[in-house]
């Protein structure tokens, strides 16, 4: 075999290294070889694969042209069209960096005439192991009758007097398919009337004697076969009440179809898998043209935003972010959504709690960004909220669901009425991250008077509102009752001072005056000193806790006992304390205002989800990403999701987490938190790149592994040059059980006709292990950096 034979052979082979029959691939092209030639063949293969740590850099030639690409740590330097050809060729080669593809990127810088067609053949895509499902969240609604299959001729009449023989396929009170001989002239929402033949010829009920009128929604066709899809039109009660009780009497005879349900069960169970473990709050808001804020969502994940909006007298303060002159210029006009970011830092004197907010708008306006961010990050209470906005309406709350309205209660009533005050639904997010403050800091003195800011202060007692707890399956393990009481914590020689928010028999929460300094699991020491005046036995001075969890501003603490719980004397004592205070303390969760509030709000919000879940499932095999939670809407990374898909109704995380960054943003974090834990958050910069021949390339780094601001400023602006630019913060938490009691209704009725699929449905939501949150903060990333992105 010639050099020239050989070469072609292996570059027929490469392609095949990820099959996994690739020996007997290999033995079968290389069959008429003999040995020697097989051998050598075999070790240029292995040579190829070796692992490589070159870095590739092509500036002298191309200059400009060149982007920072990094993969396995190594940072190299190349047109977008080197980096397309690196990712294609690390695939080839297992997803790993080998001689193989350094000397393919050294072919092609040294023949441009090969970089159109390439010495190699096409490489199988490298975004095909990044396809997920969406999970369309909300689509369930309105689609809940029964649907028995049932085959039985029909006539159909048209308009225009044509008849059509044809034979129902499966049939409900509000439609049914029918399978046809062939797919008549239409058009989508046409009038039709339907004799059941087949049933008059079966049924004696006069009501059968007369058409049924149905409008055609639209066709399906497989195989050679044709079927219409037809909707109720019109009151006919007569023939309604007939054919409920001919469903009701059938289903045993004829197999109900639990399709419908079975797609409703999954994406409420995906759902609610997610919405507890969102750190944004969902916020409701009134009608008109300046609502005020009405109702605010509360989760475990998103508490955080509410203890921060407190004042001094631990009232809750978040209404004053929202005041009437900014909701003027927030609101969104219908079909539409406004997005912002706010900026916010506190300021105490003698006390006194003040807040202060902007908007990026109102910044912009005023010409004080340098002043507001040089002032406000500098102080611990600085935040950075994203607030997406956009108008609802009562339908989504779905509360027919929810209660039997033939004949409301007066609670029903009072829930409709409450529920038709909202007329907005939005969602505040903290996109703060502390290793960005610095970046707020601008070199140089102001002239501007810090005074300047007084402008943005809220004005003090802010408007009441209302907090609803999400309502989902509770793993923690008791009850936390509010009480508040002194306590001093001490570590490492100091001690701080503050007092206790809920507390429970195996740990409690607790507010400290000063940040804390100390981390998650230090084992710090308590002492109670009102509490110690009710019990002279038990010595509540010196109880050992371990820390949970700690806020940003670290003054809020999550404790629990440290050591043995049965002679813990912390536990000892609350569980005494609780279980003869029983009358007097109060749940740490809120009591219901209406029946229903909470989960119509939750219905509101699925219609209206602002950020992308991402499911991580471990169904056969190893965890990875499977779903992706949709809005019905389309939102700001809908475009990037789909850039790389192979087909219409798939997404592709391919731009988010090719190379080394499913690991660093979505599995190292996943194995290293339990299911209690905050979400880990690390933030992705993405160049989206436009190539001549029209190909996705993509160009996807950590934030944190810039070396300066510099750094991603270059970055930044080359990726606006040359395409678009994403940044995504990706959030990660690890999920408990499924919440199986919110779809019970569903999997019981399941169960009863297909239980089969009832047992793949529970199999389904049981291999999700962790819940991934995509939020864009590309626009809070070019204002605090200060660059505008060129008009196309």
């Amino acid at each position: 075999m010639d050099s020239e034979q050989q070469q072609h052979l292996i570059e027929q082979l490469i392609p095949l290294l990820r099959e996994k029959d690739f020996d007997d691939i290999f033995n079968r092209l290389t069959q008429d070889e003999n040995s020697n030639r097989r051998f050598l063949l075999k070790m240029e293969i292995k040579r190829k694969c070796t692992p490589c740590r070159r870095v590739i850099d092509m500036r002298d030639e191309l200059g400009e042209e060149c982007l920072v690409h990094e993969f396995e740590g190594i940072t190299h330097f190349m047109p977008a069209e080197a980096i397309g050809l690196f990712q294609s060729q690390c695939y080839l080669y297992r997803d790993t960096y080998t001689l193989g593809v350094n000397e393919a990127l050294q072919h092609w810088q040294k023949h441009p005439q090969s970089k159109g067609d390439g010495s190699l053949p096409p490489p199988a895509s490298p975004f095909r192991q990044y396809d997920v499902n969406p999970i369309p969240f909300a689509s369930y609604y309105g689609r809940r009758q029964e649907r028995m299959h049932f085959s039985s001729p029909v006539l159909i009449k048209f308009q225009d007097g044509e008849k059509l023989f044809a034979k129902s396929s499966d049939l409900s009170l509000g439609g049914m398919r029918v399978s046809v001989p062939y797919l008549p002239s239409y058009h989508t929402g046409a009038q039709v009337e339907v004799f059941f033949t087949g049933l008059e010829r079966d049924t004696s009920n006069p009501v059968l004697h007369q058409p049924v009128g149905y409008q055609i929604l639209g066709e399906e066709s497989k195989e050679g076969k044709y079927w219409l899809r037809l909707v109720r039109s019109g009151e006919q009660p007569a023939f309604d009440a007939f054919l409920s009780d001919f469903i009701d009497a059938n289903k045993i005879r004829y197999r109900v179809s639990v399709d419908y349900l079975l797609s409703a069960a999954i994406i409420k169970g995906y759902e609610q898998f997610y919405l507890p473990r969102m750190t944004g709050m969902p916020l409701f808001f009134g009608t008109g043209d300046n609502p005020n804020l009405e109702i605010a969502l509360r989760t475990e994940n998103n508490q955080h935003l509410l203890e921060y909006w407190r004042d001094e007298k631990n009232r809750d303060a978040l209404a004053g972010l929202f005041s009437a002159e900014r909701m003027k210029q927030l609101c969104p006009a219908p079909g539409t959504t406004v997005e912002t970011l706010i900026y916010c830092f506190t300021h105490t004197v003698r006390s006194h709690i003040y807040f202060f907010s902007a908007t990026a708008e109102e910044l912009r306006q005023s010409g004080l960004t340098a002043l507001f961010f040089q002032v406000g990050s500098r102080r611990p209470s600085w935040r950075v909220y994203k607030f997406s906005l956009e108008a609802c309406e009562l339908r989504e709350a779905d509360v027919g669901q929810l209660q039997g309205l033939e004949n409301p209660q007066l609670q029903d009533i009072l829930l409709l009425e409450r529920l038709k005050q909202i007329g907005y639904c939005g969602l505040l997010q903290d996109i703060s991250q502390e290793s960005l403050r610095d970046e707020f800091r601008q070199e140089g003195e102001f002239s501007n008077n810090a005074n300047e800011l007084q402008r943005f202060g809220h004005d003090l007692g802010a408007a009441p509102f209302e907090i609803e707890t999400l309502h989902y399956v509770q793993l923690r393990k008791e009850a936390r009752y509010i009480h508040k009481t002194a306590v001093a914590i001490k570590h490492n020689g100091r001690a701080w001072l503050g007092w206790t928010r809920d507390i429970s028999a195996h740990g409690m929460q607790i507010e400290l005056e000063e940040a804390f300094e100390g981390e998650k699991d230090d084992i710090v020491t308590l002492a109670l000193p009102r509490l110690q005046e009710l019990s002279k036995s038990m010595d509540l001075q010196r109880l050992p806790y371990r820390l949970v969890s700690i806020n940003l501003t670290r003054t809020m603490l999550h404790l629990c006992i440290e050591g043995d719980p049965e002679r813990h004397i912390g536990r000892q004592f609350f569980s005494l304390l609780i279980e003869s205070n029983q009358n007097k303390l109060k749940a740490a969760q809120e009591q219901r205002r209406y029946r229903g509030m909470a989960r119509a709000l939750r219905n509101i919000y699925t219609h209206h989800i602002f950020s992308t879940p991402v499911y991580i499932n471990k169904l056969k095999g190893a965890p990875k990403p499977a779903s992706v939670g949709h809005a019905p809407q389309d939102r700001s990374l809908s475009r990037l999701l789909r850039a790389c898909a192979e087909k219409g109704d798939q997404d592709n995380l391919y731009p988010l987490f090719h190379g080394d960054l499913l690991k660093q943003l979505i599995m190292n974090p996943l194995r290293a938190i339990e299911r209690e834990d905050k979400p880990q958050e690390e933030e992705v910069y993405i160049a989206s790149l436009r190539t001549p021949a029209g190909l996705p390339v993509f160009s996807s780094r950590l934030a944190s592994s810039f070396q300066d601001m510099a750094e991603k400023r270059s970055f930044i602006e080359l990726a606006l040059r040359q395409g678009e630019f994403y940044s995504v913060l990706v959030g990660i938490s690890r999920t408990g059980r499924p919440d199986t009691n919110f779809i019970a209704n569903e999997l019981d009725y399941i169960a009863k006709f297909a239980i089969h699929k009832a047992r793949k449905l529970e199999e389904e939501l049981w291999s999700v292990v962790g819940v991934g949150e995509l939020t864009d903060t590309s626009q809070a990333t070019l204002f605090r950096l200060g660059i505008t992105p060129p008009i196309n």
